[in-house]
């Protein structure tokens, strides 16, 4: 499986004087309150294209319009796809297959919802390359902030694309490193907000911050 080397947008501890955690401004309002969705995030029906509740397969970050957004993992371009929403927002989802997997493995770490990419198909991109912006799905009910998605896609038995928790996937030398910097965005959130419930930190599963839930299949 990829061995992933960081988030798509910078991350750092709250700056108050600046409003921002890294690349992340830290403003309200915003949908569900949160300025981060996990994995396995449950969106309310009143939200979703089809009316009901739904686990969210992708991590979701919030982040102003116009933020760069940075390749996760090295490897090869293999997608740049359109998107339900490429007819409104001319946002894509582009796909790297990462370096060294085994002969007829097919994984790709996703970027989604992203707008003027500056990679192509076929292009090598190491990671923390910048690979596109953050697009603007959902910014009228998020303060005007764009968002991206991170997520790992390989095959499942029913043919539909499996989607993993990529927190899990964080090459060992860099995952303490990147799952703290992931606990303090959610940690200086709940302060900015005063609401401490937004994420229940006893639910990771297997301990990996981030992770509510186990593989999805969507």
């Amino acid at each position: 499986m990829p061995m992933l080397q960081r988030h798509p947008i910078d991350l750092a501890p709250y700056d108050e004087a600046a409003k921002q955690a890294g690349d992340v401004q830290f403003v309200t309002p915003v949908m569900g309150n949160v300025i981060y969705s996990q994995f396995g995030y449950v969106i309310p029906a009143a939200i979703t294209s089809s009316g009901q509740d739904k686990s969210n397969p992708q991590p979701t970050y919030l982040a102003p319009l116009g933020t760069l957004v940075r390749s996760p993992v090295s490897g090869i371009v293999d997608q740049i796809a359109d998107l339900w929403s490429t007819p409104t927002h001319h946002d894509v989802s582009v796909m790297v297959k990462p370096d060294g997997l085994e002969a007829g493995c097919y994984v790709v770490v996703e970027t989604e919802h992203v707008i003027n990419p500056l990679v192509s198909v076929g292009d090598h991109v190491t990671a923390g390359q910048v690979i596109a912006e953050v697009g603007p799905l959902n910014s009228l009910g998020n303060s005007g902030l764009g968002l991206v998605e991170l997520g790992i896609l390989t095959g499942s038995e029913s043919g539909r694309p499996m989607h993993v928790c990529p927190y899990a996937y964080f090459a060992p030398e860099v995952a303490s490193t990147q799952l703290a910097m992931l606990a303090q965005l959610m940690t200086d959130w709940e302060s900015y907000t005063g609401d401490s419930s937004l994420w229940d930190e006893t639910s990771w599963v297997d301990g990996v911050t981030g992770c509510s839930s186990g593989p999805i299949i969507e």
